[in-house]
């Protein structure tokens, strides 16, 4: 993996002189994971952070409990200062960016340490690291969609239990819970990323915390959850079902509407086209349904070691589609106090056209019975 990390670092290097950029700071998080395959989650007030110059030489500040583990991905030209408590890291992030006249510092970083780089060099110009990492992130390699694609087969396979599940006197945790053992039955070497199980009038907020709300017959169910494989890329599906015959009238519409905006976007996918035309394929197909109002979020967001990462397929955005970016195409209809419909696969952009991670959602609505 040392070559793929060593390529990495000669794209930031020309994405930083492209941009007039001296200095790329990133502490944990994916971006850092991309660049060095390192990550850590508890660094909290202690700054951990990779250092980028524009020669695309790196270098790290760890604190020194953290040094053995770094040391495992460290390449063995890139310097590690490490820091004790009682010396504090200021001296290190002082060496790593005085004189720097402009720093790309990490978008997810906790502003305290901004601070302290914005005291150090008061004259610097900041941009956000997203302006230097978007681009490389966001378009996958070969290895990477191989990864999305494990991921996303896992999450494809545990769809029939998922459904099987929404059993009427079952909670929502219930249902949760028995789902969490059904995705780590499948790939007990993974991480369960996330779980939402929305039922009846919860299904009518997008991002519903599961609750103790007790299934009934009828009721519409929204299944929205994603792994995270052992090498840190995620899936992310969401289904739709009923439990038993749906006790709304109005469901079977709502379903067929929000899968006809689905197969829409999915269509529209190829290289060229402005990620805002990915929304507005399945959005028109909402609206001619009468239901614009009640899809309440934009169509689809990037997947990779995040969740939620670029592109976004939203009205506005007008950045190009390129092979090999993925992203969810998920389109909503959600009717407050009633119920709601999500379907979410993952797609990626081929040479010549759309190339799906998962299977397309199901044309009729599952039923659970």
């Amino acid at each position: 993996m040392s070559q793929v990390y060593t390529d990495r670092l000669r794209r930031v290097s020309d994405a930083l002189q492209s941009a007039d950029i001296d200095v790329l700071l990133l502490t944990p998080g994916a971006s850092m994971q991309y660049l060095s395959g390192f990550e850590h989650g508890h660094a909290a007030e202690r700054l951990l952070a990779m250092v980028v110059k524009r020669d695309g030489s790196a270098s790290w500040i760890v604190p020194i409990m953290n040094e053995p583990q770094l040391r495992l991905h460290a390449q063995k030209d890139q310097a590690i200062r490490a820091w004790t408590d009682a010396e504090s890291f200021l001296p290190g992030l002082r060496d790593a960016v005085e004189g720097a006249k402009t720093i790309a510092f990490d978008d997810e970083a906790r502003s305290a340490f901004l601070l302290d780089v914005m005291a150090i060099v008061p004259g610097a110009r900041l941009e956000k690291a997203s302006k230097i990492m978007k681009g490389l992130r966001a378009r996958k390699d070969a290895e990477e969609l191989a990864r999305l694609r494990v991921a996303g087969k896992v999450v494809d396979d545990t769809i029939p239990v998922a459904v099987s599940l929404c059993k009427a006197g079952k909670t929502e945790r219930e249902v949760e819970a028995e789902l969490r053992r059904a995705l780590l039955d499948r790939a007990p070497d993974s991480m369960v990323a996330f779980t939402i199980v929305a039922s009846g009038e919860n299904a009518a907020l997008p991002h519903h915390e599961t609750g103790t709300r007790i299934l009934k017959n009828g009721d519409m169910v929204i299944l929205d959850f994603g792994i995270r494989e052992p090498g840190g890329y995620h899936s992310d599906i969401t289904v739709t079902c009923s439990v038993g015959t749906p006790a709304d009238a109005e469901a079977k519409k709502v379903y067929e509407t929000v899968w006809w905006a689905q197969d829409a976007a999915i269509k529209a996918v190829r290289p060229g086209v402005a990620c805002e035309e990915i929304d507005r394929a399945a959005r028109s197909v909402i609206e001619a349904a009468g239901y614009g109002a009640n899809f309440l979020h934009r169509t689809g967001h990037g997947l990779g070691l995040q969740v939620h990462e670029p592109p976004y397929m939203v009205a506005g955005n007008k950045e190009v589609l390129e092979e090999g970016m993925v992203f969810s195409i998920e389109p909503g209809i959600y009717l407050a106090g009633r119920f709601g419909v999500r379907l979410e696969i993952i797609a990626s952009v081929g040479k010549e056209g759309v190339s799906l991670i998962n299977g397309q959602s199901a044309r009729e609505m599952p039923i659970a019975i």
